[in-house]
């Protein structure tokens, strides 16, 4: 493990997505987005995406400049569409437009179209709870988990992410409607690792511990995970107008034609329905509420859903963020291929 500057990690980013052609606002939305997930410790939405966006910038199946704009608008829901753009750059567009929605009519709906992978949906949503709003966001993604009781992928990972603001911090819900995302099995290939019996199946359906093996993952909690990815597909793909399961592009494996993933965002002003005050102070007595649980045997505390990133965050914007050698070496060459460097702060 070597571990970098976060500021030294966001210059090399966007330098690096500059030079493969990104205009500055889709180089400098990616770039913090990536972070951000490093930052939080969620390595499979960080910078080991990377080189991927490069690859896809670089085959013209991404566009460099795009210009997402809403297409249709009625009262509190609109259409974006994303131009084909990176993903992250696409998600604050939409994020500000649902904004402020919330802010005009107390609820903001925003479906976006012809996007592609945005990384965490966590960062959206928690965007939002920083305004003072309620967020909730989810995204569709390439088929890679099987329905239950199928063999073959059907759907994608399509997490759901929803945040909300409190005095002590932000809660932040961020999960994948499989038992894992995608990324932590091409993290485990990378290392040479093996897998819980858990997380995917092999090209008979069977559950494996190789991830070289893995063709589709499971459904979270099995019929239950299958149909929050099913409400997130209708959402995210069939309202609005975006790529359905099998006619998404795929990431990694589809050099012929676009992603065009789908995201949904909604956003509601808590001030709607009851004073700013009465609502931190609900939330007040929630957070505390749960914080007064005694821990099981072998936990320390009981946490809130996104209270360990928020410490680590904090931690790692002072001391640096550690990066496992395999996406190190990619990060690399990427630099070397584009005559970028990289600041290390120590091994």
């Amino acid at each position: 493990m070597k571990t970098f500057p976060s500021a030294a990690l966001q210059t090399f980013a966007e330098r690096i997505l500059r030079a493969a052609g990104a205009d500055e606002a889709s180089a400098r939305a990616t770039a913090q987005v990536l972070l951000d997930a490093e930052l939080k410790g969620i390595h499979s939405h960080g910078l080991s995406r990377l080189p991927i966006y490069v690859r896809r910038l670089t085959s013209k199946l991404v566009n460099p400049s795009p210009f997402p704009q809403v297409v249709s608008r009625h009262g509190a829901i609109t259409v974006v569409d994303g131009d084909n753009g990176l993903g992250p750059r696409v998600g604050i567009f939409a994020l500000e437009e649902v904004r402020q929605l919330a802010l005009a009519y107390g609820i903001g709906a925003v479906g976006v179209r012809r996007s592609t992978h945005f990384g965490a949906a966590g960062f959206y949503a928690e965007a939002l709870a920083k305004e003072g709003l309620l967020g909730l966001v989810m995204t569709n993604a390439e088929p890679d988990v099987v329905p239950f009781g199928g063999k073959r992928s059907a759907l994608g990972t399509n997490p759901i992410a929803f945040a909300a603001p409190a005095p002590q911090g932000i809660l932040v819900v961020d999960l994948a409607t499989a038992q894992v995302a995608m990324g932590k099995v091409l993290m485990a290939r990378a290392r040479g690792s093996a897998i819980p019996l858990d997380w995917g199946v092999d090209e008979e359906g069977v559950p494996t511990g190789d991830p070289h093996k893995v063709r589709a993952l499971l459904p979270l909690g099995g019929p239950k995970g299958y149909a929050l990815a099913l409400m997130v597909e209708v959402l995210a793909g069939v309202l609005t107008g975006a790529g359905v399961a099998d006619t998404i592009g795929r990431m990694y494996d589809d050099w012929d034609r676009p992603q065009n993933v789908g995201h949904f965002l909604v956003a509601i002003d808590p001030t709607f329905l009851s004073s700013r005050e009465e609502f931190l102070g609900r939330m007040e007595y929630l957070w505390n509420h749960i914080k007064r649980i005694p821990p099981a045997p072998e936990f320390s505390e009981v946490f809130l859903p996104g209270e360990k990133e928020a410490r680590l965050r904090n931690a790692r914007l002072l001391e640096g963020v550690p990066l496992e050698d395999a996406v190190v070496e990619s990060l690399l060459e990427l630099g070397e291929s584009y005559g970028v460097s990289l600041e290390v702060r120590g091994d």
